[in-house]
């Protein structure tokens, strides 16, 4: 009895559709052409069947299969796109009147034996595209292979065989073609699914990577998209604390003010960048700047808000610091003439009152300071810490004929070689991280006048050539800047260290030491010029008896010997600091100095009978109360003579356990 042909096709049609249905499902692509492959199994009565899939190398091994023996699999799994029969059948070089290729392109036989010996007689240029023989020696008679193409291009193809022939009827033929269509575009889908993923993943990792804040917030403020350096600057150790919970911006211990203006402006420009905005984080005043640009729909309704942020809180505290000290030299300029008259007529009477001492070290130096300083000069001073470096240079420039301007001082070695530059040269508006606004360097600030530039062995290799071009040529430009700028100024430099010694270890430019040392100054330390020590002793007692009140004017012959027989490594800023120091601690008329402060070498240090240094603090502070009358604040207090904040003082005295019965 035949077959009811309706019936046939209502059981290929329902295949058809189960087939659909399972490579819809993307992520389990594999399974599902697995059992793919058993519903066409059971369809198309045969047992052997596999799907091949073209990679980016232009092979095509293969994906699944089911029924294939090892020896097959091996001897074509890295067969070429090129060269196997379905690809040449895809490049449309076979004439498809030839009985075994389908008008889809599709290769089919129902007797593999008999294809095999009739395929170099009756078709000569086909030999070598046959099928190697393995299929014949696999016992495989009825052979189809159905190229999947997609826009022209082969993607993958189907593969059905069995030991049986005379399988494939025209309906299992155009049914196969059908299935290798819907297969194909699964397949393709299926790898822009997982390229879509992946680029989703490596997206997501560099969205997270990113050391700036990224945001994307609604029209209410609300996080919609946060990375992980934006969560943590806003106080949250993770993006989900934000957006599981909902959180808007305005929640947040922001400058809600600030917020609300800067929104505006961006609803009104669409894009604002470099915004400042305040946040309160952990009970510290944080500062953030924003850069946000407004999303729009396709009716140019504002739907929300996309940037980044980072966090400015160290650029803003130094700038604010170099605001506050920029305000301190205006005031000071303010009442630069006012004392400028009374300076010169102290000055004609003794030109170097700080300067004390008889001894022909000392006097050299003043003949050289009064020698160089009328000219322009630059002056290298050298000397040991605390020989009074800086006091030369005051005074070479106080007689130089810059004197009506400032003397403008830079310590090179208490600032940081990434800022050493901007502190000379200035810098413009975003010239580096934290550049938030344009800033005029001290060069500029010293134009006509002299600028002096301490511990300048600390100054770094790239700095020194700047500065080489300014003696040079009198001209630089700001950092971030090509703008060429022209200063007269005059270069007083100082240093502890041995420069030729930096210069020989590459640390220090030839050419620049050459440059400063055309009038070297020499200090000479205090141990060279013992007798200028009782001046010197007589001065501070002088100025720092009258300071705290106290009339000291008295030392005994052994504090005498032990200050002739002291080396004094820390030279005269030494020598001031003791005699301070034992004014507070003096209560007769004799200064007191301590014996253990002058021994020197380590072992008879440790012989001498020493309090703690708790003990010592705890008297120190006592003697000082005792001094004030007990008075803390103000500028006779004792917070006022010890250096210290009234209330860093009472906590100090707490923990000393001092009586508050001391003070009143």
């Amino acid at each position: 009895m035949d077959k009811d042909p309706r019936s046939e096709s209502l059981k290929f049609f329902e295949t058809y559709s189960l087939i659909a249905e399972k490579i819809t499902q993307l992520p389990e692509l594999k399974t599902n052409l697995n059992e793919v492959l058993l519903i066409l199994k059971k369809a198309t009565k045969c047992h052997h069947l596999a799907i091949r899939i073209v990679d980016g190398k232009g092979n095509i091994p293969f994906y699944t299969h089911l029924g294939l023996d090892r020896e097959f699999i091996d001897s074509e799994h890295w067969v070429t796109l090129k060269d196997c029969l379905c690809g040449y059948v895809a490049r449309g070089e076979v004439n498809k009147s030839y009985p075994f290729i389908s008008g889809h392109g599709s290769f089919f036989t129902s007797h593999m034996t008999k294809f095999m010996k009739s395929v170099k007689k009756d078709y000569p240029e086909m030999a070598k595209y046959s099928l190697r023989g393995v299929c014949a020696q696999s016992g495989y008679e009825s052979v189809a292979i159905i190229p999947m193409r997609l826009r022209g291009e082969i993607v993958a193809e189907l593969y059905v065989a069995d030991e049986k022939t005379d399988i494939f009827s025209s309906e299992i033929i155009n049914f196969l073609e059908k299935v290798s269509a819907q297969i194909g575009i699964a397949i393709q889908n299926a790898q822009l699914y997982t390229e879509l993923n992946d680029s989703k993943k490596r997206l997501m990792e560099l969205f997270n990577s990113v050391p700036i804040g990224i945001v994307e917030l609604d029209t209410k403020g609300c996080f919609l998209q946060i990375n992980n350096k934006g969560a943590k600057l806003i106080g949250h150790s993770s993006p989900e604390m934000l957006l599981d919970h909902n959180i808007k911006i305005s929640d947040l211990r922001i400058e809600k003010e600030e917020w609300e203006k800067y929104i505006e402006r961006v609803d009104k420009q669409e894009n604002v960048v470099d915004q400042t905005i305040r946040f309160l984080i952990g009970g510290e005043k944080l500062f953030f700047e924003f850069s946000l640009t407004a999303i729009k729909d396709s009716r140019k309704n504002i739907t929300g808000y996309r940037g980044t942020f980072r966090d400015i809180t160290d650029s803003v505290r130094l700038e604010q610091e170099r605001l506050d000290k920029a305000r301190s030299e205006s005031l000071k300029n303010r009442y630069y003439q006012e004392t400028q008259v009374l300076k010169e007529e102290l000055k004609l009477e003794h030109p170097f009152e700080e300067m004390i001492g008889v001894s022909t070290a000392i006097q050299s130096v003043e003949s050289a300071i009064q020698q160089v300083a009328p000219t322009d000069t630059s002056v290298l001073i050298k000397g040991e810490t605390g020989t009074g470096k800086e006091l030369v240079a005051r005074y070479i420039h106080e007689l130089s004929l810059r004197k009506e301007r400032i003397l403008v001082k830079v310590n090179c070695a208490a600032l940081s070689e990434g800022l050493i530059t901007s502190e000379l040269f200035g810098h413009e508006k975003g010239a580096f991280t934290g550049a938030i606004m344009r800033r005029l360097g001290r060069f500029e600030y010293a134009d006509g006048a002299t600028i002096f530039l301490d511990e300048i062995g600390d100054l770094p290799l790239e700095t020194q050539a700047m500065l080489l071009r300014v003696l040079q040529d009198g001209e630089f430009e700001r950092v971030g800047s090509s703008k060429t700028i022209k200063v007269n100024v005059r270069l007083i430099a100082a240093t502890n260290r041995d420069l030729t010694l930096l210069v020989k270890e590459k640390k220090f430019r030839q050419d620049l030491f050459f440059r400063l040392n055309v009038f070297p100054i020499e200090i000479p330390p205090l141990r060279e010029r013992i007798e200028d020590i009782p001046l010197l002793t007589a001065y501070f007692l002088e100025v720092y008896g009258r300071k705290l009140g106290k009339k000291v004017d008295k030392i005994e012959d052994e504090t005498w010997r032990l200050f002739h027989d002291y080396s004094w490594p820390g030279n005269v800023r030494e020598l001031q600091n003791i005699i301070e120091q034992s004014l507070v601690t003096s209560k007769g008329e004799y200064l007191s100095v301590p014996q253990a402060y002058f021994v020197e070498d380590e072992k008879d240090r440790t012989k001498l009978a020493f309090t703690s240094l708790e003990d010592y603090e705890r008297q120190y502070i006592e003697d000082v109360l005792l001094h004030t009358g007990g008075v803390l604040y103000g500028p006779k207090g004792a917070a006022k003579i010890l250096g210290l904040k009234p209330s860093t003082l009472q906590s100090r005295m707490k923990k000393l356990g001092i009586e508050k019965s001391k003070t009143r």
